[in-house]
């Protein structure tokens, strides 16, 4: 289990941008609460970031799956777990991590492919299935 979660820091925190470190979310402080798959100590720039690539992944935003709506976030309910989508992106993390673990093996570390939200996603909500469809 720690090495999943330690995986999926590491593929955050490489997805997530330098100038990520010093920025915050209104309403989105530590100590953060109701990390379930994230490690309790998680730098608010890894989530920021992991939250940033969510939503380029999926072309959505943060009302997609935390309680609020609009620009504010400073009034948004993040540790709710009121969405269903904010429980299903769990678990897709957690599929996410296990599919990272399954091919580390692959080639060399260098060469190794990271596979991210983005590598079925595109950009879209449901990913396109071989048959064309999601988008």
């Amino acid at each position: 289990m720690l090495r999943f979660l330690l995986g999926l820091v590491l593929i955050v925190a490489l997805a997530g941008s330098a100038s990520l470190r010093s920025q915050q979310i209104p309403g989105l402080q530590p100590p953060y609460k109701n990390l379930q798959v994230f490690p309790k100590d998680t730098t608010g720039a890894v989530l920021v970031g992991a939250m940033k690539e969510f939503t380029r992944a999926l072309g959505v935003r943060c009302e997609h799956c935390h309680v609020g709506e609009g620009d504010d976030l400073s009034k948004f309910d993040f540790p709710a777990d009121t969405k269903p989508t904010k429980v299903t992106a769990r678990k897709m993390l957690q599929m996410n991590a296990k599919l990272n673990d399954a091919v580390k093996d692959v080639g060399e570390p260098s060469t190794t492919p990271k596979i991210t939200c983005f590598t079925c996603h595109r950009g879209a909500v449901k990913p396109a299935t071989a048959a064309g469809g999601g988008h």
